[in-house]
């Protein structure tokens, strides 16, 4: 018998229901992963009672079409040793296996179709990118497949969700600000990570040491590296 998913209520404490699991998605570039994605991630684990967490890295995020100074692969296995320290994390590479550039609404549609129906996905957006939400591939279907959660991140300035509010309505996009991660803000970027790296300084602390002792085998983001290019703004 197949059940439909239940809906989240995010209340710390709530018991799970033994036909109800939930999964977060985080994606992203992770160029590399950082303990900003992991920091804010590991207490959306625990605050959202998540029983497993995706990261997602992209294959061609629509948003940064020219932005791979590493490779999928090698974002891949970054992504694969961060997880390895924490239980409730996994890779996965349903979009660095497609061809054509990553979109939200179709890695969520792969990942409703392939899964069981009392699965409830949670899409875990960063607060920096909360404003630009309305400007994704097919919003609507996004929200119809997956709840939306937002993850704390440093912003120079309360963030406009006036475009947001005109396309989803006041009441969705209250009820996203409401499921905002309580957790600290972690101020690092990949941009800062990938520019120690080319001055030739120490990343001990912004990344796990795992990911950090990676980086120097392959020699990622090091000025003629073959996987190099010119550092763009990402998060």
């Amino acid at each position: 018998m197949a059940f439909p998913p239940t809906k989240l209520d995010i209340r710390p404490g709530l018991p799970h229901t033994a036909l109800m699991k939930r999964i977060g998605i985080l994606g992203g570039t992770f160029d590399p992963i950082h303990l900003g994605h992991l920091v804010p991630a590991q207490y959306a684990c625990d605050f959202l009672r998540l029983d497993s967490l995706l990261l997602v890295p992209s294959a061609s995020p629509v948003h940064r079409p020219q932005h791979h100074p590493a490779s999928a692969e090698h974002r891949v296995n970054m992504c694969g040793l961060a997880a390895t320290a924490l239980p409730r994390f996994e890779v996965s590479e349903i979009e660095t296996a497609r061809p054509e550039p990553s979109y939200t609404a179709l890695t969520l549609r792969s990942l409703r179709d392939a899964l069981d129906p009392r699965v409830e996905l949670v899409l875990l957006v960063g607060e920096d990118n909360l404003p630009l939400l309305h400007t994704w591939w097919h919003v609507k279907d996004i929200l119809s497949l997956a709840t939306i959660a937002v993850l704390p991140r440093p912003t120079p300035c309360p963030p406009d969700l006036g475009p947001l509010r005109a396309m989803l309505g006041g009441s969705a996009v209250d009820a996203i600000i409401a499921r905002r991660v309580p957790g600290p803000l972690v101020p690092i970027s990949a941009t800062h990570v990938r520019s120690r790296l080319l001055a030739g300084l120490s990343i001990a602390g912004l990344v796990p040491r795992s990911v950090a002792d990676y980086i120097a085998a392959h020699r990622l983001y090091a000025p003629c590296s073959p996987d190099s290019t010119t550092t763009t703004q990402s998060s």
